[in-house]
């Protein structure tokens, strides 16, 4: 990722974070996916009252990314209103770890807090143990585009 890449990626972050429907929790959390082929697409914590209805921002912005015909990531950021950055969950976790056995390769994560803090991590780093697609013997050919 270059530094263009990285400064979009952070920004679109940060802008569904603020576009977050945070109703419930009043927690609001953006993300933001990069793809291998340089597009940002973005995504927000999207909460319901009906309890377990949510979505994650990073599945959000993975979500938006395939829904425009995108499944290989190179990044993911994440990013709160909490000084200390915050890790994807456990869910998100696999979801992102699914994809990077579609792309055939590990997919950066960067964790970014309210006063800008930024931690670098990795999918193969911080879920070692990835069970997706290839796992089960899938074909995933067709999402390598």
């Amino acid at each position: 990722m270059n530094p263009e890449q990285r400064e979009q990626l952070i920004s679109s972050a940060k802008l569904g974070m603020k576009n977050a429907y945070a109703v419930v929790s009043g927690f609001p959390v953006g993300a933001a996916v990069l793809t291998s082929a340089g597009k940002v697409f973005q995504g927000c914590a999207t909460e319901s009252v009906i309890s377990g209805m949510g979505v994650c921002a990073e599945r959000s912005a993975i979500d938006h990314a395939v829904a425009c015909g995108e499944y290989l990531f190179d990044a993911v950021a994440v990013i709160s209103e909490l000084e200390e950055p915050i890790a994807p969950c456990g869910m998100c976790l696999q979801y992102i770890g699914e994809f990077s056995q579609v792309a055939d390769h590990d997919i950066e994560i960067l964790m970014i807090g309210a006063t800008d803090e930024i931690r670098e991590s990795s999918i193969r780093q911080m879920l070692p143990v990835i069970f997706g697609p290839l796992d089960l013997g899938l074909d995933v050919t067709r999402y390598r585009r």
